[in-house]
């Protein structure tokens, strides 16, 4: 990392006599044209510091904002405040565990790490306990919030993690009013993960052509209007700002940990699965239905299952877009095997396949699964919002940060830094953390110099990267 000094040219007995007021240094050529004197982060978990499934006071200090904070006061910056945790508290808005690392014992008796849900005492009286009146903070980000919800009334009864830090007096407040209540000169914006996300990881379950529920994709309309919107009112005063794309959510270690089929098969159990009481009669029964012109040819390959000893088979999972056939033959269930390009989420039970047969004698249930279909509809969407983000900050003059690159490159060979590599891989990678799909505290960084490299280059300042090595490596 490079570190710039102000050089003072000055007799040695005079030094101490004629240190300049931190005041009186101009910043002007470190900042470029930007002014970082009140700056602001809008955002969801990503910017709050999310890791492991959930937030805690060490996550917060080294969130990307929070870093880009520290780094914005070397050229010039006010100070950055976050609306922190107690200490010792982890609290979760989405109801899933935080996550921690244990040496477990899988049901084949093999021992090894794995994550490991952690007790978040205090999490309920946190959450309740105003610290509103202290605000406004700088950091505006809030687990759980889509697009949309940055400009929704009363989001803090909605949301408890903002409703703690949302203006006591105001129960109106939206998140976009809190960050402009400080009059910013300068604001980050990272929004748009969540209106995938649900709909991702709960396997598709959501509606793909929109709505506002909690596992639906957001539809690029409503999209489209909500940023739209922000980015205005943002930048009413004058201020300038960077926003980020949306990454490819299915490259995360979330859907590329587990695979989509086993070697674990062989000649005989093989022959077990094809057999006429396993199935051989299900696929009898497809070709009657077949033949009765229920189902044509193309659903007819798709859905017959065979099994091959000695090599790689695909999982059988159950698939709703099937053609129900249970009222021909209630063993006629929507099942298949999966095919390559479909993906399997990091919370399929790993005994459920080592020891209770998922994936072989018995199909894994769709929440587990994301299919051809559901793959392209969350890329189509994910498309869209960046085609709008990186239009806005064209016509808006902000600066650009393509985290969906910057993401990518993890999943195609890592990032060399100094000569650490990191990559997607789960656990061992170094930019993930343990729920699979926020960064660590490593990655943060490496957002954070994304940020910092995008508001260089557009605003012609001279901020420092930081070194990403010297943050905490996993919890």
């Amino acid at each position: 990392m490079k570190t710039r000094k102000l050089l003072y040219i000055l007799p040695l007995a005079a030094l101490t006599a004629c240190e300049p007021d931190i005041d009186d240094v101009n910043f002007s050529d470190t900042r470029g044209s930007a002014d970082f004197s009140r700056t602001v982060s809008v955002g969801n978990s990503l910017t709050a510091g999310y890791q492991s499934s959930a937030l805690r006071r060490n996550k917060q200090v080294n969130s990307f904002p929070a870093i880009l904070g520290q780094q914005f006061q070397r050229v010039g910056g006010g100070e950055f405040t976050q609306p922190l945790l107690a200490e010792g508290v982890g609290t979760s808005v989405t109801g899933v565990a935080e996550l921690g690392l244990t040496i477990g014992v899988d049901c084949q008796g093999v021992a090894g790490p794995s994550p490991k849900p952690i007790a978040s005492s205090g999490q309920a009286s946190e959450l309740t306990n105003s610290i509103g009146a202290a605000g406004p903070y700088n950091n505006v980000g809030v687990p759980g919030a889509k697009s949309f919800h940055l400009t929704v009334a009363g989001y803090g009864a909605l949301n408890p993690y903002f409703g703690r830090f949302a203006d006591p007096a105001n129960p109106n407040e939206t998140m976009i009013e809190h960050a402009l209540r400080s009059n910013p000169t300068f604001f980050t914006l990272f929004i748009g993960n969540n209106d995938v996300l649900g709909y991702a990881t709960s396997g598709g379950s959501g509606n793909p052509n929109g709505g506002t529920g909690n596992f639906d994709i957001t539809d690029q309309g409503t999209f489209t209007a909500a940023y739209t919107g922000m980015v205005g009112a943002l930048t009413t005063n004058g201020a300038k700002g960077a926003i980020a794309n949306i990454p490819d959510i299915t490259s995360i270690p979330f859907f590329t940990t587990v695979p989509i089929g086993t070697d674990a098969v062989d000649a005989a159990s093989a022959a077990a699965l094809n057999s006429p009481q396993a199935y051989g009669a299900y696929n009898a029964g497809l070709q009657q239905a077949y033949a009765g012109g229920a189902i044509d040819t193309m659903e007819l390959v798709r859905r017959t299952i065979r099994f091959t000893g000695g090599q790689i088979n695909t999982f059988v999972v159950l698939d709703p877009s099937l053609t129900d056939l249970t009222g021909i033959n209630p063993a006629l269930t929507s099942m298949r095997q999966a095919v390559p390009g479909e993906l399997m989420t990091l919370t399929l039970p790993g005994d459920s396949l080592r020891c209770g047969q998922w994936g072989t004698a018995k199909p894994i249930p769709p929440q587990y699964h994301l299919t051809a279909t559901e793959i392209s509809n969350i890329k189509t969407a994910t498309d869209g919002y960046n085609t709008t983000i990186k239009s806005l900050a064209d016509a808006n003059g902000l600066a650009f940060v393509d985290a969906a690159s910057r993401l990518a490159e993890l999943s195609n060979g890592g990032i060399n830094i100094d000569g650490t590599l990191y990559t997607g891989t789960f656990g061992t990678g170094g930019a993930f953390s343990f729920d699979g799909v926020h960064p660590s505290t490593r990655g943060y960084a490496i957002l954070a110099n994304s940020f910092i490299d995008a508001i260089n280059s557009t605003y012609g300042a001279t901020i420092d990267n930081v070194d990403v090595n010297s943050y905490p490596t996993l919890d």
